[in-house]
């Protein structure tokens, strides 16, 4: 059974500077760093038509597990990117991500993700929440913030 999971964050910066952050695989790779490490993820920006398969490997002690992505859509003007994904137990995975301008100087942005895992959905449910909870801290010390946010 899908299960829809969405968490956002609000950050002091222009929605253009969070956005640059949020399209680098560079800063993908940082904020995931404590939790999943990636072999095979491509360098530079995050594109259209992409397509590829990496090894993941949670908390640098698990066996690799090979995922794949599909970048499906990137809008700058609107600040849009969603992927396609799956692996292991992950049948399908959704991922869209917006960043939304508050005023000049204040940005939100959102993770939306559809996944289907089969009967491990509703546990990996709590597992999604955590990961895109867990690149607050992060994506704030790539942007220069304090880790403490509002």
């Amino acid at each position: 059974m899908a299960r829809r999971v969405r968490v956002t964050h609000s950050y002091p910066v222009s929605a253009e500077r969070l956005w640059s952050c949020s399209v680098s695989y560079r800063c993908l790779a940082e904020m995931m760093a404590s939790l999943v490490t990636y072999d095979g993820l491509p360098s530079g920006e995050i594109h259209v038509g992409q397509s590829f398969d990496l090894q993941v490997t949670h908390f640098k002690i698990t066996p690799p597990m090979t995922w794949h992505i599909d970048v499906i859509r990137r809008d700058d003007e609107r600040r849009i990117l969603q992927t396609c994904e799956r692996g292991g137990s992950i049948r399908t995975y959704y991922h869209t991500l917006t960043v939304k301008a508050v005023d000049e100087d204040n940005s939100l942005l959102t993770d939306e993700i559809e996944f289907d895992a089969g009967w491990l959905s509703l546990p990996m449910t709590l597992w999604v929440r955590h990961i895109y909870t867990s690149r607050d801290a992060p994506r704030r010390r790539l942007l220069g913030l304090s880790e403490k946010g509002g």
